[in-house]
């Protein structure tokens, strides 16, 4: 069964004048919530075989230290998943092809609207409500689905559980 993992970049330096928004770098308490965030997602028995990571140096980062406790996953680049919307993100997801679970490292406000978008019948409450106040920094929002990744779309899927690494 076909699973899909959004996650949002862990907590980030806060934005100054001068710096890009695409250079903003983790915070001490995002790069161990990184490292959380990947030892919650192996301990739940999820195997991402890709991970498509925003290009910005915070989901960068966060991947990178997610990535020790995921380690048989390929990883790409990918430039749509900044500033993108939900539409964006639907033809990233739709356009994957021959893996069973994908993880996409992403950016708020779309991380939690796409999870949203995606979630329909059978889903847990408790995470609809959690994904309903916005994705936090650090965690996970967790999608099963029948089918195949080009057909996936409204409400076509049931989101099980949102992880956090923000416990730490």
């Amino acid at each position: 069964m076909p699973t899909l993992i959004i996650a949002r970049h862990a907590k980030a330096e806060a934005p100054a004048p001068g710096l890009q928004d695409m250079d903003r770098t983790l915070a001490l308490i995002g790069r161990k919530a990184s490292m959380k965030l990947g030892e919650e997602i192996a301990a739940a028995g999820l195997k991402p075989s890709l991970a498509l990571v925003s290009p910005a140096t915070r989901t960068q980062q966060t991947w990178k230290l997610m990535s020790s406790s995921l380690p048989a996953c390929e990883s790409r680049s990918v430039d749509g998943l900044y500033e993108t919307d939900v539409e964006g993100l639907v033809e990233i997801v739709n356009g994957i092809e021959d893996v069973d679970t994908v993880i996409l490292v992403g950016h708020e406000p779309t991380s939690s609207a796409a999870a949203a978008f995606f979630a329909g019948v059978g889903s847990d409450t408790t995470a609809l409500k959690r994904v309903a106040h916005g994705l936090p920094t650090g965690t996970a929002a967790v999608l099963e689905f029948d089918g195949s990744w080009a057909d996936l779309g409204s409400r076509q899927a049931r989101m099980t559980v949102v992880l956090s690494g923000r416990d730490v």
